[in-house]
């Protein structure tokens, strides 16, 4: 059962403003690490990072995460910080499979380009 366990490695930014970051500064999974306020281990370590939006941050830092609630982005861009939304990971597909999805995607495509022409014609007519 997956229920119970995390999506993210959370932190929040009061947490980030206690850290001592300057205006400018990078915040990521990673420079959280060196600094001490995480510490990810066993499957925490696969785990993205998502910002929480208790407290408050008073500098400009530029983010990089996986995902950020809605009130910290608010506090953030308030603040004039720079979010970067990190990519997921793409969920791995047996390889036929991908190939039988792009064929269908292409033979969807080709019916609707079809039956759009078909109602462009019908009503111009």
């Amino acid at each position: 059962m997956h229920a119970g366990l995390p999506k993210y490695i959370p932190v929040n930014l009061k947490d980030i403003e206690t850290a001592g970051f300057r205006d400018g500064d990078e915040v990521s999974l990673e420079t959280l690490t060196k600094r001490g306020l995480i510490n990810p281990s066993g499957r925490d370590r696969k785990l993205p990072l998502k910002i929480l939006g208790d407290g408050e941050l008073n500098v400009k830092l530029n983010f990089k995460a996986r995902a950020f609630s809605a009130s910290a982005k608010e506090k953030l861009e308030a603040a004039g910080s720079s979010l970067t939304v990190l990519p997921s990971r793409k969920k791995w597909v047996k390889p036929s499979v991908a190939k039988n999805l792009a064929r269908a995607d292409e033979y969807f495509a080709k019916k609707r380009a079809a039956a759009s022409a078909a109602e462009t014609e019908s009503t111009s007519a």
